[in-house]
């Protein structure tokens, strides 16, 4: 595969779009290397540690994250290429707990292996609230 091109992450996003949307975020895992790196600041609210190792472990903890909230939204809001092998997207993450509508805002680093996902990096405050809209 050659290099990333932000055609390709646009494809990716409109994946997890998709897989976020429907709550089941196995719909994205052909995108995802089998030996994936995965690490954000929401392991530390699960118990998990900071850094997840393969796709199955990766698509485990992020449909954990998952579970408990409805009608998901997910945006891409900005993306670069950095790199023949690298990306950063900027998602708004918008969806339901009860009766309240929030709103993460967040920064991923992607690298890339033979065109699939082999690290990603979540950044966000973790600090910081959640924006209700």
């Amino acid at each position: 595969m050659g290099p990333i091109t932000v055609a390709h992450v646009d494809d990716q996003e409109t994946v997890f779009a998709a897989a976020f949307g429907a709550g089941e975020i196995a719909r994205a895992s052909h995108l995802y290397h089998r030996e994936v790196v995965y690490r954000s600041p929401t392991t530390r609210l699960f118990g998990w540690p900071r850094r997840i190792d393969g796709r199955d472990r990766a698509l485990e903890f992020v449909q954990l994250t998952i579970t408990g909230v409805q009608n998901i939204h997910y945006a891409l809001d900005e993306r670069a290429v950095i790199a023949d092998d690298s990306a950063y997207t900027r998602i708004l993450f918008d969806f339901d707990v009860g009766d309240r509508r929030l709103r993460s805002v967040y920064v991923v680093r992607y690298r890339y292996r033979q065109g699939l996902i082999c690290e990603q990096e979540l950044y966000y405050d973790p600090d910081d609230r959640l924006g209700e809209l």
